[in-house]
């Protein structure tokens, strides 16, 4: 479904995260949800007609629950939807959020942000996060970070040893020292 290697839908989870699974399938278009519910889902055909007047959050939500239990099971998809409500709605950091992790020995010297978030791959490139962080849409801990030139230090991080990054509104990573 996606047109890139990046936007890619992996069904195995060494490629992409139970978590991202589920989010892919909550983020799907109003339009879509009804016929890919019909579709991608083993939910009967009369239970989705009843049920495509509720709200279409709702409806996401399902769509996101069914699809994740079929490929990554019940609990997982639990899970991720617990992530999700976490994340999203108390601003918060669930444990199911993607993980980048660092040696403790590399903070120690510090970690240009840029090169953080090109070579973690959440953003393609040092420009493409130079553009994010000018037009306000990368946080740190859930703070507008302004400075490209910022340096991730071991004082960045919470007492769990968990620093997280957000880019818009969607994309969440828990950075963890080792």
């Amino acid at each position: 479904m996606g047109k890139t290697e990046k936007g890619a839908v992996w069904l195995d989870d060494k490629l992409l995260s139970s978590y991202d699974y589920w989010q892919f399938w909550r983020n799907t278009d109003d339009r879509d949800v009804i016929k890919f519910l019909k579709m991608f889902t083993d939910l009967d055909l009369n239970k989705i007609e009843k049920l495509k007047n509720e709200d279409i959050n709702k409806l996401k939500i399902l769509l996101a629950n069914e699809t994740t239990s079929m490929l990554h099971g019940k609990s997982a998809a639990t899970k991720a939807e617990k992530t999700a409500k976490t994340t999203f709605e108390s601003g918060g950091s669930g444990a199911d959020l993607p993980e980048i992790k660092i040696k403790e020995n590399d903070l120690k010297q510090g970690i240009k942000i840029l090169d953080l978030l090109s070579s973690n791959k959440i953003m393609s490139s040092k420009s493409d996060a130079r553009r994010a962080i000018k037009s306000n849409a990368l946080k740190i801990n859930n703070e507008i970070l302004t400075d490209e030139n910022k340096i991730i230090q071991l004082d960045d991080f919470n007492n769990e040893k968990v620093l997280k990054i957000s880019f818009g509104k969607k994309k969440h990573y828990l950075v963890k020292i080792i």
